[in-house]
């Protein structure tokens, strides 16, 4: 990956790997991108053979990441628009094994290079992103409608609060599917996998509710299992030494990983 030595947008727009090439430090670990996550275990054949994701962005990141790429002018980014940006950053997070620390009974499962990726502009959806702080809107010419915290209260009482509902904001949402190297059996016990960042410099959430699916073609005795507290820092911390046998790196840690289980209940 080309290395970027400044923090300005280019025409391609701000690169999430441009963004780790300049700022991922281990010693200055915090946040600076927040991402919620969504996924998809597929399945075929009996196996399962591949994760899919959807990450969507924060509002910050978005705003600096499509400067420059609306070149229509029409206050929107098609997928078109985004189409080089999306090769950009698929590319440059090969790097990083794009974030996603997949195992077999304790053992890494490596991954191929993604596909059907593409980048989408639109209303937030994703179950993580919270709602935008609700905001008054300006009286109209002729109405009676007051400002300030009594004119905020005496609009409720009369109903004018609720007839402009806040719009959501439109982020970016990175789609994509990760083939595992070598697929693994849908029943086979001890099947996991984590989205992190190891420097901590982008904060991997899980969607609320219902962040990880089965797609079709999995067994109806699995389910997804989310750890828990003691189950994370014990799954963690053997996700993190087979990433790192696996990337050839020391010290990998996986921050605050959630780890994924797939559990299966015996046949019968």
């Amino acid at each position: 990956m080309d290395r970027v030595r400044t923090g300005r947008p280019t025409k391609t727009g701000l690169a999430l790997a441009a963004m780790l090439a300049v700022g991922a430090s281990p010693a200055s670990a915090h946040p600076h991108v927040w991402i919620t996550v969504e996924s998809v275990v597929i399945y075929e054949r009996g196996s399962i053979t591949a994760i899919q994701h959807t990450w969507t962005f924060d509002e910050l990141y978005t705003t600096m990441a499509i400067q420059g790429l609306d070149t229509n002018n029409d206050g929107n980014y098609d997928r078109k628009e985004l189409a080089e940006l999306a090769k950009v950053n698929m590319d440059g997070l090969k790097e990083f094994a794009y974030f996603t620390q997949a195992s077999l009974a304790n053992q890494a499962i490596g991954t191929d290079d993604p596909k059907d990726y593409y980048l989408e502009y639109a209303e937030a959806t994703a179950q993580g992103e919270s709602e935008p702080s609700p905001q008054p809107s300006a009286p109209s010419a002729g109405s009676d409608s007051k400002s300030g915290i009594a004119g905020r209260v005496q609009n409720w009482l009369s109903g004018d609060s609720k007839k402009k509902p806040a719009a959501k904001p439109k982020v970016l949402s990175l789609h994509f599917t990760l083939p595992l190297k070598q697929p693994v059996l849908a029943e086979a016990p001890g099947f996991s996998f984590t989205v992190s960042d190891p420097t901590f410099f982008i904060a991997f959430e899980l969607a609320k509710g219902d962040p990880v699916k089965l797609g079709a073609g999995a067994p109806p005795a699995c389910r997804v299992a989310i750890g828990g507290a003691e189950r994370d820092a014990q799954d963690a911390k053997r996700l993190s030494e087979a990433f790192a046998t696996q990337m050839g790196a020391q010290g990998f840690g996986l921050g605050f990983a959630k780890p994924i289980a797939i559990t299966c209940e015996p046949k019968s």
